[in-house]
Formats: structure tokens, C-alpha cells, sequence
């Protein structure tokens, strides 16, 4: 597989990927933006053995919120800047062990409306020049914008 097919757009909501960036959570699991295009995304997370079960197969919550992070911003990228989302449901399926040298989640935007969007990813496990596919995630999100200047909430 060959992530490069996606044609990610240089600068396409740099205000999403700082968004993630600043999150504690995404910080934390280690979580790195590789971009966007209006509605997809593409993110990697490097396997370490702080996020495994075993010191080298990534346990299946992480797989999860790395899902959940590819789809719901893939939705939240077919948006204008400025506006993010939450997720408020999202459903994974882990295919086969996490295992290699990172993992590259694709997210797709399947519907943006007004107020909720839905995507989906894949997430493959790398190991070298193999890419094996892991798992597979539907996400929903609620829609927010933030206020210009102020990082509150439009309510």
C-alpha cells in the first residue's frame, strides 16, 4: 500500500493539526499529524512499548483512539478552518495484531452536514516496506466552532 495516493494538500487545516497536536491525550499515546485534504487524513503513531500489551503488539483502546482520531478529523477537514468536532460515537474493529515499526491510519470523511459529520479509517501496521491492515473504524462527531480569537466554544 501506498499512502502517497492520498495527494495531502500542504497547509490544508493547519488549525486542525495544532488542534490535535495541543491535545494531551494525542501527546501522550504519541500521535503525529501527517495532513490533510478536505476530508481525509492521514496519522501515525510509532509503536513503543508504553502503548503495548505485550512490549510489542499495540493494545487494542490505542488502535482505537488512533481510529477515532483519522476518522473524526478526516469528517472535521471537509469543514472550513475553525471549525472542530467531537466525537460522540465511534465503533472499531481490530482485524489482527498491531504489530511493526508504526501505524498509519487513513481517515475518510463519509458525511459532513451542518452540524455532524461521520468518517471512517483504516489502520495499517508498517513494518518496513509491509503495510498490514489492522483495523477498520466508523466515528461521528458533533461539529463546534471556535470563537475567532478567543479559543472559546460558538454556541
Amino acid at each position: 500500500m501506498d499512502f502517497q495516493y492520498l495527494q495531502l494538500v500542504a497547509g490544508h487545516r493547519a488549525d486542525l493539526a495544532a488542534g490535535i497536536a495541543a491535545m494531551p491525550a494525542s501527546r501522550w499515546i504519541g500521535l503525529r499529524v501527517l495532513g490533510f485534504a478536505s476530508g481525509v487524513s492521514l496519522i501515525e503513531l510509532l509503536i513503543r512499548s508504553e502503548i503495548t500489551f505485550d512490549g510489542s503488539t499495540v493494545q487494542g483502546g490505542v488502535v482505537g483512539a488512533l481510529a477515532d482520531y483519522a476518522a473524526i478529523s478526516a469528517a472535521v477537514s471537509a469543514k472550513p478552518d475553525g471549525w472542530f468536532g467531537s466525537t460522540v460515537n465511534f465503533q472499531v474493529h481490530n482485524l489482527e495484531p498491531a504489530k511493526g515499526q508504526k501505524l498509519v491510519a487513513i481517515g475518510r470523511c463519509a458525511r459532513a452536514s451542518v452540524r455532524t459529520g461521520v468518517g471512517s479509517a483504516e489502520v495499517y501496521a508498517v513494518d518496513g516496506e509491509q503495510h498490514r491492515l489492522v483495523a477498520t473504524a466508523m466515528a461521528g462527531c458533533q461539529y463546534f466552532e471556535i470563537k475567532s480569537g478567543t479559543g472559546e466554544r460558538e454556541r
